[in-house]
């Protein structure tokens, strides 16, 4: 009876820890942080940043960031944000939020001047299970000067691909892929890398990461994708042909810093 009640506690134990390990898993964390953004016609990928650091009196405003493109075609006023919230059981399921991204045609988010990069403010609904990042764990200059992110290195890229979500409740699809361009420096000339991994219509806007000393480091947001174009013409017909290259074009995390200053700053 002893031994039976102790491996019950043991079993009960390592179900606990595994529970805890996996709740502080940094990519998960990655996950939890990552939406989908849609009107009718267009779809993009986006994710959220805490404004502890910069406003700690509203726990429920956020940062939204993704593509600038991605907020510019979405048509009207208005679009759609697909979140999730947490039933009983740990079982998850969507929550779509109409969030308002133009006041009377006037964008309300923020663009890099030069970069393809956009943030606004919204405030989540208190049944949003979402986990922001921290701007903290957003990389800049000097992660990119001292090379802790360095070409080689591996990254992560959770999306929506065409679309595509993982799962009835909305969460975002897991890509692996890894930095293909050097140098990064000087990273004011140099405002984007290339990411080896095969982006689709609706990855723009994902957040890149690493992982650096099992701690999650977001070095990039997805812009778009390089091709390789091929036109045909034929006696009575002409063809125009795009062949993925596999290759996606990311823009550096300090531009995302840069654009959140100037949101802040407004």
């Amino acid at each position: 009876m002893t031994v039976r009640i102790t491996q019950k506690l043991i079993v009960l134990f390592l179900i606990l820890v595994n529970r805890e390990s996996l709740a502080d898993d940094p990519v998960e964390e990655l996950l939890q942080a990552t939406f989908r953004i849609a009107d009718r016609e267009h779809s993009g990928t986006c994710f959220l940043i805490s404004t502890k650091e910069i406003d700690a009196t509203n726990p429920r405003r956020v940062i939204l960031a993704t593509a600038a493109h991605v907020m510019e075609q979405m048509a009207g006023n208005s679009c759609e944000l697909f979140l999730r919230e947490e039933n009983e059981g740990h079982v998850y399921s969507r929550l779509p939020m109409t969030i308002t991204v133009r006041n009377e045609g006037k964008p309300l988010w923020t663009r890099h001047p030069d970069v393809d990069i956009a943030t606004i403010f919204i405030d989540l609904p208190e049944k949003a299970a979402a986990k922001p990042i921290s701007i903290e764990q957003i990389a800049n200059e000097a992660h990119v000067v001292e090379k802790t992110v360095r070409v080689g290195r591996d990254t992560w890229i959770p999306c929506y691909p065409a679309k595509l979500e993982a799962n009835e409740a909305g969460w975002p699809v897991l890509r692996k892929g890894s930095i293909a361009s050097h140098p990064l420096t000087p990273v004011k000339s140099t405002k984007t890398m290339l990411i080896d991994y095969r982006a689709f219509g609706g990855d723009s806007g994902a957040p890149v990461a690493m992982l650096v000393n099992d701690r999650l480091l977001v070095v990039g947001i997805v812009l778009g994708m390089h091709r390789q174009t091929d036109r045909s013409t034929l006696p009575f017909e002409e063809r125009t042909m795009h062949t993925p290259l596999g290759l996606s074009i990311v823009g550096q995390a300090a531009f995302l810093r840069e654009t959140i200053d100037l949101m802040v700053d407004k």
